[in-house]
């Protein structure tokens, strides 16, 4: 089971109070290269259609 870091800002905006929590995934090391190197080909890829379709 993955465990998260959790950041938790308030902010009042016209009187209301606003919060957001951002949940980030604590990955070891090994794991963290693995998800960056599918992030890196998936934007590889959107990259090479944004230019196919420009050319």
């Amino acid at each position: 089971m993955t465990t998260y870091i959790t950041e938790a800002h308030e902010k009042r905006i016209r009187g209301q109070i606003i919060s957001v929590v951002n949940l980030t995934p604590s990955f070891r090391e090994d794991q963290k290269i693995a998800v960056k190197k599918v992030i890196e080909q998936q934007l590889y890829e959107i990259f090479c259609k944004y230019v196919s379709s420009k050319a």
